[in-house]
């Protein structure tokens, strides 16, 4: 019988845990085998803790997103493609495949495709997130993710100039546009701040039944919005505050702000809690270094002009506990 001495060089052990028990692979680099029933456990174990031989397995890490456009499933994949595919470059040389990119449709795809253990991480507004992480029980913002050239911002309400609504509380009885059910700024936010003032808010075919309460309606983009209140077909709009600026001045003149929010973060970069924490960091320092590299900052832009992605705070998570709050408020 050869010695454990002579064991260590010709074989190599991987350690695999599966539900919290070592399970031992011996994997010979000789042709011949090697009896090791006469080795104690703890000696086996101890040699492949320290072997030089010793690898880690393949992990595998998957991207999701929610797809802004449904019915153009192309769009995700011009947007975030070229993210993905960085990723697989940079996390390939440290053991990381990368999958191809989950798209999901809508808010309840994405928790479906989590607690299917399909997705690792996703890239969405802070009140998706929130959704999911409530919804789920699974996922950790760890990331904050400068959009747009806003690293937060503020939901607006406005009504066209010469409107004699002054007050969100004039609003009892009149119709609201926003621009989608998975917006933050221009749904999930101004939504959970009209019911925080004491306002019943229910979709416009419903108003019927319940006139004191805020009808509201989609307009599919925030330039519909604007339109839509220029044009008299709803009361008012909500949006946020870059968007606000970006409407033509020709369309922004005929309109004017009656109250806006406290600060909400741009966008978040969350993982699945039980993504291995070793991967976990590899992805956050990729990430974190995209926009220092030529390459990185074009993928970035591709993802709706992203401009980095960092840390979150101690005061960001403080605003995130706040959001969360308003927005799962009983009624």
């Amino acid at each position: 019988m050869r010695g454990l001495e002579d064991a260590q060089h010709d074989a190599m052990f991987e350690i695999a845990s599966i539900r919290g028990q070592a399970v031992i692979k011996n994997r010979l680099l000789a042709t011949h085998s090697i009896d090791t029933s006469s080795i104690p456990l703890i000696a086996l174990l101890f040699c492949c803790m320290f072997s030089p031989f010793a690898v880690r397995a393949e992990a595998l890490f998957r991207l999701g997103v929610i797809n802004e456009r449904p019915e153009r499933p192309s769009e995700a994949i011009a947007q975030y493609g070229p993210l993905n595919e960085y990723l697989r470059q940079k996390l390939n040389a440290r053991g990381i495949r990368v999958g191809d990119l989950v798209i999901a449709r809508d808010i309840d795809e994405i928790v479906q495709r989590i607690d299917a253990g399909d997705v690792d991480a996703f890239i969405e507004g802070v009140m998706p997130t929130l959704t999911v992480q409530k919804r789920t029980d699974k996922i950790s913002p760890r990331l904050l993710i400068w959009r747009k050239g806003q690293r937060q911002y503020h939901t607006v309400f406005f009504v066209r100039r010469d409107s004699p609504i002054d007050s969100l509380q004039a609003l009892r009885g009149k119709t609201i546009v926003f621009e989608s059910e998975r917006s933050t700024s221009a749904y999930f936010v101004p939504r959970a701040v009209l019911r925080a003032e004491g306002l019943h808010v229910a979709p416009a075919e419903r108003l019927g039944s319940t006139p004191a309460a805020v009808g509201y309606r989609f307009a599919g983009s925030e330039l519909n919005q604007a339109y839509w209140v220029r044009a008299g077909r709803v009361e008012a709009g909500a949006f946020n505050d870059g968007d606000w600026e970006r409407v033509p001045a020709s369309i922004r003149d005929d309109l004017r702000i009656i109250d806006r929010t406290r600060p909400i973060l741009r966008w978040l970069f969350s993982v699945v809690t039980s993504l291995e924490p070793w991967v976990q960091t590899a992805v956050l320092e990729v990430l974190t270094d995209m926009h220092r590299d030529p390459l990185g900052q074009a993928a970035l832009d591709a993802a709706e002009r992203i401009a980095k992605l960092e840390d979150l705070t101690d005061e960001d998570r403080a605003n995130l506990a706040y959001w969360s709050n308003a927005l799962f408020a009983p009624d």
